[in-house]
């Protein structure tokens, strides 16, 4: 080995590694074969949005690390993503440069996979998508047209924020304080069609399912927390009121309190809620309330709006209870009916209040014990869930084109399958102002599919999100066959359901999702391998990384620039790091504390194996000495495989913190052995020597996932493999030298 080798220079060290990486191919990811258990390691698809940050480093270094564990156990591992390229970040980047999405696509993605390499992450860069790419949102169409014509999408009426002044559509954050973000002239809400996907199908089985998750213990606590919050699942009882033609199912959640309802609360989303909005006042306050006005209010039950639709129907005990209308009720039940008890609910009491046809009565206590109320005939069980089914067209220029002509014959009309991909014009050039889409007549102006009139295709763009509803699936289908077979693919069969999801914890809504479309495409038959429906066997969701108690922000400058550690201080220690300061479900307040504690630690062990490479050379066998320092050495073999299960446990369970912290335990041990030796015997003799390098081999072994480019290099200074050839498997056992005379090297 060249001196320059021998000296801590994180550059070299890490040149020397990576260049050996992409010669051998070590990453990419086995194609089907026996004897290998397959394991899929889904990071989250970043956005394109300029470089990577410290979340994206926290993240893709978790699961890198257990990517590169499971490779050392013998495993098959794909470990593949894809930049989620499309939507509102990218359109706001490209008009502030003035270029086009497609051309601020493109540098953002190859920037952030020189950042990427240059971290050491063991992604298979052959197969990395962008969701902009014709091939791929070809299929975010095609499984538009799938689920519309099993009728798990479809088009009705929504409100959205309209700027007059630029005559377009305005998404939420383009919205600040009621004013548009480019004219800052007031928003006002209008009514228009918009497509939406249909998840209530599936909201039972996911519940179900989340169980099960949990039991067989690769999902996280946070991970199963939001998956239970986003279905905002509440138990209680339901019964039918009324009779014919002015019936509701209604529900509540205070079982033993149903006899004491005062009125009845409806969703403006409930299907028969316009039957009962006969007053002309109260429909016209129905419809300000279907355009959104609650949506720029608090939404505590004080300030929500309440349409007293001046009907009655006969409650549990027969008496007539007032029928009013609130979206408090869609916020804690979904699109239902609901009892208003005010004598056991804080948030219906605050209603009650503001009722004149309601008297609000005295609390009651719902607590354990004697019944509240008097028992409700006809009353069974039930169980409501908040979540519903969610817009996904967005009135934006850089999104995937949705397969739709808008004819005024026939309404709207799905392109045929054989005619996509509907291309997004790659020079399209967004301003800001207007739908840049509507005025391209290269793109609007169509034939109709069904009678060939002329026709208009629809200018709205599917959100990001549905684009995300599948992002998991193409990394996990070989390039050269995804043009034809991404959702059909024999591959699929081997990596699905991914092994484990690694991303950050506002991911929750995009894996619910996920899940919900993965059981309409059992059933609808490209993955009916995967009976549960679930696309993740196992997922992890770490907290963000903050800087100075707050989110990291270029307006508060206090952004961490991952490129500036890397160069000062080099991949390796960024990484261990980013791993040691805190544990997965803790937030990670950044500092340099531990950027200086990962420095320190790989400086050590890099220069303290080396030395004792070098003193080995010069040291001879001595069976006396040998003999009175057998029960240290068999201590040292105890404290090694004593540290390589905690290790391997916690690597399995992702503690990466943990396994650090045991790795730099399992170092001081090793040390300690030989200062325990000195102080016995004044110096090592060679069988303590090659014990102690033998340990130093484990060390570097376990330290692989974590700090590859050190410890790689490390084994390879130590003679266990030849640079040109993949380095040894993770150890299971500790082989560690007791008797005198055995090689340190197995």
């Amino acid at each position: 080995m060249s001196e320059s080798r021998k000296n801590f220079d994180p550059r070299a060290i890490e040149a020397a590694r990576q260049e050996a990486w992409e010669r051998r191919g070590d990453f990419a990811a086995p194609r089907p074969g026996a004897g290998q258990e397959r394991v899929y390691v889904k990071p989250s698809s970043p956005f394109t949005s300029g470089n990577l940050h410290m979340g994206h480093v926290r993240d893709y270094s978790i699961g890198d690390s257990y990517a590169r564990f499971r490779r050392g156990r013998g495993d098959a591992v794909l470990f593949g993503f894809g930049f989620d390229a499309f939507g509102l970040p990218a359109e706001l980047a490209a008009i502030e440069r003035e270029t086009t999405p497609a051309e601020w696509v493109e540098q953002c993605g190859e920037r952030m996979l020189g950042q990427m390499k240059r971290l050491g992450f063991s992604f298979d860069y052959d197969r990395v998508f962008y969701s902009s790419d014709e091939d791929q949102y070809r299929w975010s169409q095609w499984l538009f047209l799938t689920l519309l014509e099993r009728d798990l999408i479809y088009r009705a009426d929504a409100t959205v924020d309209w700027c007059d002044t630029c005559q377009t559509t305005l998404a939420s954050i383009q919205v600040e304080d009621g004013r548009c973000w480019r004219c800052h002239n007031e928003v006002r809400l209008i009514r228009r069609p918009t497509w939406f996907l249909r998840i209530t199908p599936y909201l039972e089985e996911n519940d179900r399912n989340t169980e099960r998750l949990a039991e067989g213990g690769k999902w996280d606590d946070l991970s199963l927390a939001t998956q239970r919050y986003i279905l905002g699942r509440s138990d209680g009882l339901e019964l039918d009121l009324g009779g014919e033609g002015r019936a509701l199912t209604v529900f509540t959640p205070h079982r033993r309190a149903a006899s004491l309802a005062s009125f009845v609360l409806l969703s403006p989303r409930h299907p028969d809620v316009d039957a009962w909005v006969a007053d002309p006042a109260a429909r016209e306050q129905l419809e300000q309330m279907r355009s959104g006005g609650w949506e720029r209010s608090a939404r505590d039950a004080r300030s929500v709006p309440v349409v007293d639709t001046g009907a009655s129907i006969a409650g549990p005990g027969g008496e007539e209870l007032p029928v009013v209308v609130s979206p408090l009720v869609d916020a804690r039940f979904g699109p239902t009916a609901a009892l208003g008890i005010p004598a056991v609910d804080d948030a219906d009491r605050d209603i009650a209040e503001r009722l004149q046809r309601v008297s609000a009565p005295e609390p009651v206590e719902d607590g354990e014990g004697a019944p509240v109320g008097e028992p409700v005939a006809g009353a069974r069980e039930a169980t409501r869930y908040r979540a519903n089914d969610f817009s996904i067209s967005r009135q934006r220029a850089w999104g995937c084109p949705i397969p739709v002509v808008i004819c005024g014959e026939c309404g709207p009309v799905p392109v045929p399958e054989e005619d996509l991909p509907v291309a997004l014009p790659r020079d399209l050039r967004p301003t800001g102002e207007g739908n840049p889409l509507a005025e391209r007549p290269d793109f609007v102006d169509v034939e109709c599919p069904g009678c060939g009139g002329a026709a208009k295709r629809e200018t709205d763009t599917l959100d990001c999100h549905f684009d995300a509803l599948w992002l998991w699936v193409p990394a996990a289908v070989p390039p050269e066959g995804r043009a034809e077979q991404m959702f059909t693919h024999p591959e699929l069969r081997e990596w699905l359901p991914s092994e484990r999801l690694v991303a950050g914890n506002d991911s929750g809504g995009f894996v619910f999702d996920q899940r919900v479309v993965t059981k309409a495409l059992r059933d609808i038959g490209p993955f009916a391998f995967l009976g549960e429906g679930e696309p993740f066997a196992g997922c992890l969701f770490h907290e963000m990384v903050i800087a100075d108690g707050r989110k990291m922000s270029k307006h508060l400058g206090n952004v961490v620039n991952p490129d500036e550690l890397v160069a000062e201080h080099g991949a390796d220690t960024v990484r261990v790091a980013v791993l040691y300061a805190a544990g997965p479900a803790k937030t990670l307040n950044w500092s340099d504390g531990a950027v200086r504690f990962a420095g320190r630690f790989l400086r050590s062990l890099w220069n303290y194996t080396h030395e004792r490479i070098a003193a080995l050379e010069g040291l001879e066998h001595d069976p006396e000495a040998a003999a009175d320092t057998e029960h240290m050495r068999d201590r040292l073999r105890k404290w090694c495989e004593n540290g390589l299960a905690k290790i391997a446990e916690d690597t399995e369970q992702l503690q990466m913190h943990k396994s650090i912290r045991n790795i730099t335990r399992l170092f001081d041990r090793i040390q300690d052995f030989e200062k325990r030796v000195v102080e016995r015997r004044g110096r090592l003799d060679r069988a303590d020597a090659e014990a102690q390098l033998a340990a130093l081999v484990l060390l570097a072994r376990t330290l692989v996932p974590f700090a590859p480019h050190v410890a790689e290099e490390l084994l390879v200074a130590a003679g266990v493999e030849d640079a040109s050839e993949a380095l040894e498997p993770w150890p299971e056992t500790a082989e560690i030298p007791v008797a005198p005379g055995v090689s340190p090297a197995p």
